[in-house]
């Protein structure tokens, strides 16, 4: 990571939401926006990867019978945690290394990407074309302003699409953008031929 998880958890210490997830109407427009572009089924497993202190992850478990959420910031999974979101589990993990076993309906990657090394962003990306499930959707969502990262958000959703494409041909890619924000889902869902 290009921002270690000790200067994320001390950010999550002295405030409990430092980016104003709950608060800010910015922040419940983007959320809104992303879960609309989620397809209208409702998904067995989910991974909400970079989940922070659970804001989106509470609306995305609505639409599941199980969440994961992990965050590499114990001081955000505590206050995850405390939100007593039915069908969740939130874990302490970082990424490429921490990803957990099995196979997902729907993987989730807001604002995460960009704060890896090009060498882990790779090994991510093959996590993810490994491990989505069959019929399955991936959220990637990613800040256009300066994030003080390596990488941009259109570069990784660029890099992570395009694997996700090549590996699945039989697919949806729903976008959203706003100024500041873009979004998209890759869905090789049901109504989707098989194939790949």
């Amino acid at each position: 990571m290009s921002r270690d998880a000790a200067s994320f958890d001390r950010l999550y210490r002295e405030n409990g939401d430092p980016w104003s997830y709950e608060t800010s109407a910015y922040e419940a427009e983007k959320y809104a926006r992303c879960l609309a572009l989620l397809p209208p089924r409702r998904f067995a497993r989910a991974l909400d990867v970079g989940c922070s202190i659970g804001v989106m992850s509470e609306a995305i478990a609505r639409r599941c019978d199980r969440l994961l959420g992990l965050d590499f910031a114990p001081s955000a999974i505590d206050r995850a945690r405390a939100r007593g979101v039915p069908g969740a589990r939130f874990e302490v993990a970082g990424v490429p290394e921490g990803w957990p076993e099995g196979q997902w309906d729907l993987i989730v990657l807001s604002e995460v990407l960009y704060y890896l090394s090009p060498g882990a962003l790779d090994e991510m990306i093959g996590l993810v074309s490994d491990r989505l499930a069959p019929g399955g959707a991936c959220l990637v969502a990613g800040y256009l302003g300066n994030t003080e990262t390596t990488l941009t958000a259109r570069e990784v959703e660029t890099r992570l699409l395009d694997t996700l494409a090549a590996a699945r041909p039989h697919h949806e890619i729903r976008r959203d953008a706003d100024t500041s924000w873009i979004a998209a889902v890759f869905d090789c869902g049901p109504d989707q031929p098989s194939g790949a």
